[in-house]
């Protein structure tokens, strides 16, 4: 019973349907606040598919190593401390944005558009970008996730290129942020 208490909790179902996240596609994710989230997308994408991670500093590289051993997924990991997506263009279907504690939203302005840009250009023509924002609500994670003044996942998505941006969800601590690539870029 004493160790059940430091289990990883269940993966939140919702997080990663809302990602629509299928077998076999290739996806790339960005920062990592949530390796829970990371954990039900590599294993959603299966042997098939292929995960990826562009992280901004070593503590999210260990959070992202620990999830992918413990679901048993290969990703491909990469530092990203300047904006810079170290991938080839148009080879990942679907690109998910880990804004659950606001690592994200509290980057340097113009290494998120950096980041956005360079994502677009990994995506080919029709992929999806996804930004799953945590709310904050009640509990140690309120004011973490707290945006930044002037901060809009749906400005920084349309500014980046990405058409039509659209809200798909926004329940209780989190909201869902979609955007496509029409264009190739």
């Amino acid at each position: 019973m004493l160790f059940k208490f430091f289990r990883q909790p269940a993966i939140d179902p919702l997080q990663v349907a809302m990602t629509g996240v299928k077998m076999g596609e290739k996806f790339v994710l960005v920062g990592c606040d949530d390796p829970v989230l990371l954990a039900g997308l590599g294993a959603k994408v299966g042997l098939s598919g292929g995960a990826a991670a562009v992280l901004f500093d070593d503590d999210q590289a260990v959070l992202a190593r620990r999830a992918a051993g413990r679901e048993g997924f290969l990703l491909e990991s990469s530092m990203s401390r300047d904006g810079v997506v170290p991938f080839d263009d148009g080879v990942f279907d679907m690109a998910v944005v880990d804004d659950t504690r606001g690592g994200f939203a509290h980057r340097a302005p113009e290494l998120r558009a950096a980041v956005l840009a360079n994502v677009y250009r990994v995506l080919r023509k029709g992929g999806r970008i996804e930004i799953v924002e945590g709310l904050g609500g009640t509990g140690p994670l309120a004011k973490a996730t707290v945006r930044p003044a002037g901060y809009d996942a749906v400005q920084a998505l349309e500014t980046a290129g990405y058409r039509p941006v659209r809200v798909l969800a926004e329940v209780t601590n989190f909201r869902f942020v979609e955007g496509l690539k029409v264009t190739p870029a």
